[in-house]
């Protein structure tokens, strides 16, 4: 399957692109997977927030502690 590209200019830590840059693969491949890592992850957080939000309502106050450790796990 093929995606379509979007050329853009961003601006990066010189740090970072060093790091990128030492590991052979192509910045802009490096760059795209690191985008949709973060996407996926903040995807998990606000499903992770609007299912405990629904249980709230249905089931009343959730463990704090319950929360902290979920949220842990998902990084």
């Amino acid at each position: 399957m093929t995606t379509t590209k979007r050329k853009l200019s961003v601006s990066l830590d010189e740090d970072l692109v060093a790091e990128l840059e030492a590991g052979g693969e192509a910045l802009s491949a490096q760059v795209n997977d690191a985008v949709r890592l973060e996407l996926h992850r903040r995807r998990q957080h606000r499903l992770l927030g609007e299912m405990l939000d629904e249980f709230e309502a249905s089931a009343g106050p959730i463990d704090e502690n319950l929360v902290t450790k979920y949220l842990d796990l998902l990084g």
